[in-house]
C-alpha cells in the first residue's frame, strides 16, 4: 500500500511484485483494487515502499520541525510565505495540516516502518542518518499525539496543532 487506507479503502494504490504478481493482478482488479505490477523478483514492491518512505515520512518530520520552530518564534505565516518563493506550487499551510496530523495520528507505526527503511538503506550501502532522525521524530509525535489536548486539535489546522504540540513538548 502506498497511500493512506482511508478514504479509498480497498482502492488504495498497491504495488505487487514476484513470480505470481501478473497472475493475481486480474483477480485483484476484478475486486476493484488499484494496483501496479512491479517487474522483477519478490521484494521489489516492498523496496519501493521502503525507499519512498524515506522522502514521504522525512518530509513530515521536517515539516513538523520547521513549523514548530516557526510557531515558537511567532513566525508561522512568515516562514510559510518565504518557502513559497522556492516551491510556488506547494501550499505549505495545507502541507503542514496534513503532515502534522499524520504524524500525531500514526507516528509510532510510521516510526516502525522507518526503522525498516533504515535497514533497507543499510542493505544498499547508505548511512540512514536523516532517516534515523525521522524515526525519532515520528515516534515522539506518535506519543504526543495520544495526549488529549493534542488529539482534540488534529482537525483544527496547523496553528491549533502546533500550539498544543508545543505545550505538550514543554511538559515532556
Amino acid at each position: 500500500m502506498i497511500a493512506p487506507i482511508h478514504p479509498k479503502r480497498h482502492r488504495t494504490p498497491l504495488l505487487i511484485a514476484g513470480p505470481y504478481a501478473e497472475a493475481i493482478a486480474p483477480l485483484l482488479k476484478e475486486m476493484e483494487m488499484t494496483l501496479k505490477v512491479v517487474p522483477g523478483e519478490t521484494g521489489k514492491a516492498a523496496a519501493i515502499k521502503m525507499i519512498r518512505s524515506v522522502m514521504i515520512k522525512g518530509m513530515e518530520a521536517l515539516t513538523l520541525e520547521c513549523f514548530l520552530a516557526a510557531e515558537r518564534a511567532g513566525l508561522v505565516d512568515e516562514v510559510a510565505v518565504s518557502m513559497q518563493n522556492n516551491y510556488p506550487t506547494l501550499d505549505f499551510g495545507k502541507l503542514a495540516d496534513y503532515n502534522i496530523e499524520r504524524m500525531a495520528s500514526h507516528g509510532e507505526r510510521r516510526a516502525a516502518e522507518m526503522e525498516e527503511s533504515c535497514a533497507t538503506l543499510r542493505e544498499l550501502g547508505i548511512d540512514p542518518a536523516m532517516t534515523e532522525g525521522t524515526v525519532k521524530r515520528q515516534r515522539e509525535m506518535g506519543r504526543i499525539g495520544r495526549i488529549e489536548a493534542v488529539r482534540t486539535t488534529l482537525h483544527d489546522g496547523h496553528d491549533a496543532m502546533l500550539k498544543a504540540i508545543s505545550t505538550a513538548k514543554g511538559k515532556a
